[in-house]
């Protein structure tokens, strides 16, 4: 097997991970660019409430889909762990 199955493997956790830092990063960035616009219309100042907001919708976001987000993970390291010892040879 070598080197290649070893590359597999790096690569699909690095899929994985980024799939599941990637939506509640996406959702941070929208939620913050709409909290932005509305403070700039209203002409609100305070610096604590984007920050505020973001934390409650990737909150809300790994609560609600934080299942769905961890499966590739987990299905990945179960593959790796039921395969780890036909990569050793």
């Amino acid at each position: 097997m070598g080197e290649t199955s070893y590359v597999g493997f790096l690569v699909a956790f690095m899929v994985d991970a980024a799939f599941l830092a990637g939506i509640p990063l996406a959702v941070a960035t929208i939620v913050g660019l709409i909290v932005s616009i509305f403070q700039a219309v209203t002409q609100i100042q305070d610096q604590t409430l984007s920050q505020t907001v973001k934390i409650t919708a990737i909150g809300f976001v790994l609560l609600t889909f934080g299942g769905m987000l961890v499966s590739p993970l987990m299905t990945s390291t179960t593959s790796l762990f039921d395969s780890i010892g036909t990569l050793g040879r």
